[in-house]
């Protein structure tokens, strides 16, 4: 059971709490109350409950110096600040505090229990994350650095927006022939239903089991991780190495990784071979390779799980996946999805079907849409983005059989990938809205004073990349040019007010420079500020 502690100066408000609250559905008990902070923080130091539900307003001790004395004490709860009062500090002071969520009172029977439920989703992530830290603590030395990772995923991807910054990743592998492997987790009951935290621990005991088949083969590779359930296997061999000298022993190295992941872990994998390439700018050619005998139309079964890129080269899904190149197309839109919800995704789409259009031979509408439902449902799982969940009114395979043309499979393509950034819209967080909403608030308080992006990052503790994507997210417009347009809007309401000289109101809003300040409100109204006033 979870441990709750209300803490609350009106006694009716605890008594409606402990009502309201369906404590049996929730898996969760009330372990103590207190009518006051200094009160609170005694039993909370005794009980140590993982749920803090309190008021900031108390005599004695506010529930603010409470949560600060908390913090200071290493107090790992959730703590959710329940208050009839909208105040702008305490909301920046709950941002400093990481306080979970603030609700306003009076609240409702279902929107307590949408909290605390998320709340104690946020707990049991916490203590699995933890869990599995301490699993791999003892072998993190061993991973490269993350940075690595990500470029090398770019490379093996086509994806490398400046091949030239690769160039130190790969100018050690520059005198050897590479051959990627492409590796797919079947979506068996095994892994289906489990939680994310589970899912990456398969993703890294299958990453072990290939290293230590490697290692006693005494064989070079680089192993990268894709979307969802796709990962791909470089293997390096000597410079001008050849497909027909080396391929039993690569047959021999994939047959083995997936008989011990299948004896080891229960989980089935399959395995294509692209073909050699001595070029890293050209092993996304190899990756698209290694997956084509993996789509659904060439599932031949076959008792080893090994299939071959040369053995399906003259198919009509071979030819197609030339000329489109899926996997680095999916990689993209994925990591657009993730990363601008979808911003990118409508020219991403057209790119895609233009290449499409050309191919000699019309594909499989059904088929291509299977395989595109596949992997991004599974590749977006990881995110909490569960497409069962979003498209529970929809029949893909009833979809899929009544598209015909490209314009409707395009169409098609572009109805689901808009459906899913309108949930990750929806799903916007809390902590994210209250960061926004200081910062907005902080901006117009504070325009004459010269604000950086480094001094906002710091007062909501967001890192400055991440808080001007999700600025720019939520507003559509970058921090510098918001606090831009406040200085310009107040600049105009005092120009206008005739109190002041143009210089003075320059230097009201933040600017020394009166010239520059002059052609900033030209460029942002279309006149100057003398203009204003004729």
């Amino acid at each position: 059971m979870w441990k709750v502690a209300i803490i609350d100066d009106d006694r009716q408000v605890l008594k409606g709490m402990k009502q309201v609250i369906p404590w049996e559905e929730i898996g969760a008990e009330l372990v103590g109350e207190g009518l006051n902070g200094e009160r609170g923080l005694e039993l909370i130091r005794e009980k140590k409950p993982d749920i803090v539900i309190t008021d900031i307003y108390m005599p004695v001790m506010s529930g603010m110096t409470m949560i600060e004395t908390l913090r200071k004490e290493s107090f790992e709860g959730k703590i959710l600040i329940h208050s009839g009062y909208a105040d702008f500090e305490v909301a920046r002071q709950a941002l400093r505090l990481q306080v979970e969520d603030y609700l306003s009172k009076p609240v409702s029977r279902n929107t307590i229990t949408e909290v605390l439920l998320r709340t104690i989703s946020a707990i049991e992530f916490d203590i699995q994350s933890k869990n599995e830290q301490e699993k791999l603590r003892g072998q993190i030395d061993e991973y490269e650095p993350f940075v690595r990772k990500e470029q090398l995923k770019t490379v093996v991807t086509g994806t490398a927006s400046n091949w030239n910054e690769m160039t130190l990743l790969c100018k050690t592998r520059d005198d050897q022939s590479h051959i990627v492997l492409g590796i797919e987790i079947l979506r068996t009951s095994r892994i289906s239903d489990v939680r994310t935290q589970d899912r990456l621990l398969f993703r890294f005991a299958i990453n072990n089991i290939m290293k230590e088949i490697l290692q006693a083969e005494k064989r070079s590779y680089d192993y990268v991780e894709l979307h969802g359930y796709h990962a791909a296997l470089i293997l390096h061999f000597e410079k001008n190495a050849r497909y027909s000298e080396h391929i039993e022993h690569i047959r021999t190295i994939a047959r083995k990784i997936i008989d011990c992941v299948q004896a080891y872990l229960d989980i089935t994998i399959r395995i294509g071979i692209g073909r050699f390439t001595e070029n890293w700018s050209n092993l996304s050619d190899s990756l698209e390779e290694a997956f084509q005998p993996l789509v659904p139309d060439v599932r031949v079964l076959q008792s080893t799980g090994v299939f071959e890129y040369e053995s399906t080269e003259h198919s009509q899904y071979s030819h197609i996946q030339k000329t489109t190149k899926p996997i680095k197309f999916y990689q993209q839109l994925i990591e657009d999805i993730k990363t601008t919800q979808g911003k990118n995704a409508e020219k991403m789409i057209e790119s895609y079907m233009a290449n499409l259009r050309v191919s000699a031979i019309p594909p499989r509408f059904s088929l291509l849409g299977s395989q595109f439902w596949a992997i991004f449902s599974f590749a977006l799982v990881d995110e909490d983005i569960r497409l069962t969940e979003i498209f529970q009114d929809h029949s893909m395979e009833s979809e899929l059989n009544k598209i015909f043309t490209f314009d409707q499979y395009e169409a098609w393509l572009h109805s689901i990938i808009q459906r899913i950034c309108m949930n990750q819209h929806w799903q916007e967080s809390f902590k994210h809205k209250m960061a926004i909403d200081f910062i907005k608030q902080y901006i117009r308080e504070n325009y004459a004073n010269d604000i950086t992006i480094a001094e906002l990052a710091d007062k909501v503790y967001i890192s400055r990349n991440y808080l001007s994507q999700i600025f720019k997210n939520a507003t559509g417009e970058t921090i510098n040019n918001y606090i831009i347009s406040v200085k310009m809007e107040e600049a105009k309401r005092l120009i206008l007010e005739r109190k002041y000289k143009i210089y003075e109101v320059a230097n009201k809003v933040g600017y020394n420079n009166i010239p520059y300040f002059s052609t900033t409100f030209r460029k942002y109204f279309g006149i100057t500020p003398a203009e204003l006033l004729t």
